[in-house]
């Protein structure tokens, strides 16, 4: 047996290729150091044989790790050793995921791509979102989760059903029968932005009126907390310390929110907008939502609205333009007023969340922080 090991932080990946048993389970067990350890995750994906000698190395892994009060996974098992799970009882104590189904992209309808994937579309019923190379599988799945979760919310999101593999990537499935995306709607009839803008505020509003459940989600505001401290490294200590005072004046809410809703992350479903890509999904101010919008419409010199939805950049501002107007028809001129306040701060986080999780754009988001939003961001600090 093969036997490859990952460490990032920590967490230990171990990722095992032939027969786990008498003979193979010692060299694994001399792998599983787990001093330091507080996320194991076993890798079955090349491992279709288990025998009781193998059994017994798992669950000493995973004895280990409640000990440490860490977290165990055992992911793409096959049907056969899930069976030698389920018949030692194994499965009632470990978190187990099955062996996902691997799919081609080869002749496959490319729908849109974005900095964290593209979609495409698998058949007559079926869309799938596929992350880009370096994503974690471990997303595909939260998004699965989530986009059930949103569902009975009541959030207008497309049913999510199935996590597959596309080589070393990873992506969930979607059912939406005779869906276009949004993006290519739009594109095709930039005559009509203003219907196009107010048929998103009004999907934004139905997903902001929805109250998100935080057993479920996570909440926003706390995972930002921790993105800013994260790319710390980008700021002067005023300028940290300035990005998380407005955070800290962000409203906490409990709305739901997407925090990557834009139109290439919709689908047009009999005249009705669908919402897809749901791995994000949290618990928040409708704020956030908001600035990443914005950041993607509404900041021309970033060059997102063509990046992310093939929109031109001249049509995005207009877009933008159309849509803000319809989502602030009702309200007041104080909500009006701490938003235009803020935009530019709602704005970047997107960007400084991006810079966590996909290194090969970090350079570029970096820039995009630090050379664009951040000097408008500084400018509306007040000086006591």
């Amino acid at each position: 047996m093969d036997i490859a090991t990952e460490t990032a932080g920590d967490k230990l990946t171990v990722k095992l290729d032939g027969r786990l048993d008498a003979i193979t389970a010692p060299p694994l067990d001399a792998k599983l150091a787990l001093d330091g350890v507080r996320e194991l995750i076993l890798d079955f994906a090349k491992c279709h044989y288990i025998s009781s000698a193998g059994i017994r190395s798992v669950l000493k892994a995973h004895q280990a790790m409640a000990r440490a009060q860490g977290k165990m996974v055992v992911t793409n098992v096959s049907p056969h050793v899930r069976e030698v799970f389920d018949l030692t009882g194994l499965s009632d104590m470990i978190t187990i995921g099955k062996k996902t189904r691997e799919i081609s992209l080869e002749g496959l309808e490319l729908l849109s791509a974005g900095v964290c994937g593209e979609c495409y579309r698998l058949d007559h019923e079926t869309v799938v979102k596929v992350y880009n190379e370096g994503v974690e599988p471990e997303i595909a799945e939260r998004e699965k989760q989530y986009s059930k979760a949103a569902f009975v919310m009541g959030v207008p999101t497309a049913i999510s059903y199935d996590v597959v593999s596309c080589g070393t990537r990873s992506g969930v499935v979607y059912e939406l029968l005779d869906a276009e995306l949004f993006s290519a709607v739009i594109r095709e009839d930039t005559a009509n932005l203003d219907r196009y803008a107010k048929m998103l505020s009004d999907t934004a509003k139905t997903l902001h009126a929805a109250q998100g459940d935080k057993n479920v989600l996570p909440d926003l505001k706390d995972r930002l907390r921790g993105y800013i401290r994260e790319v710390g490294y980008l700021f002067t200590p005023e300028q940290g310390e300035y990005l998380m005072e407005k955070l800290e004046a962000m409203p906490d809410a409990d709305t739901c929110v997407h925090f990557d809703l834009h139109s290439s992350n919709i689908m047009m479903q009999n005249g009705e907008l669908v919402i897809i890509d749901m791995g994000d999904f949290s618990a928040g101010s409708y704020l956030f939502d908001l600035g990443l919008i914005y950041m993607i419409y509404g900041v021309p010199e970033l060059g997102l609205s063509m990046l992310a939805t093939k929109i031109p950049t001249e049509q995005g501002l207009e877009f933008w333009n159309h849509f803000e107007q319809h989502y602030f028809a009702e309200m007041s001129a104080e909500e009006r007023a701490f938003w235009e306040e803020n935009k530019y701060f709602l704005a970047s986080l997107r960007l400084i969340y991006s810079v966590t999780f996909l290194p090969h754009l970090r350079s570029v988001l970096e820039t995009w922080i630090k050379d664009i939003l951040l000097p408008k961001i500084m400018a509306t600090r007040r000086v006591a």
